[in-house]
């Protein structure tokens, strides 16, 4: 079950660091255009990208560590 659950958060994680990615290129070419309105908004949605994919990382660490910890 572990090994199962691992390997989605794992999917997860790995979609969210993509978006992430792609969130802080759209951030930095809006910096480039210096566009305030748009660079407050793509701020703020890779904040909580960054944040949501922080937390898939920690829960993808732990459910690795339990699969390890039930499977030896």
């Amino acid at each position: 079950m572990w090994a199962q659950l691992w390997f989605l958060i794992n999917m997860v994680f790995v979609a969210l660091l993509i978006i992430f990615l792609f969130a802080h290129r759209a951030l930095t070419t809006a910096r480039q255009e210096q566009n305030p309105e748009r660079i407050r908004r793509l701020s703020s949605i890779r904040l909580i990208v960054g944040i949501l994919t922080v937390a898939a990382f920690v829960a993808m660490a732990f459910s690795f560590v339990m699969n390890m910890k039930v499977n030896g």
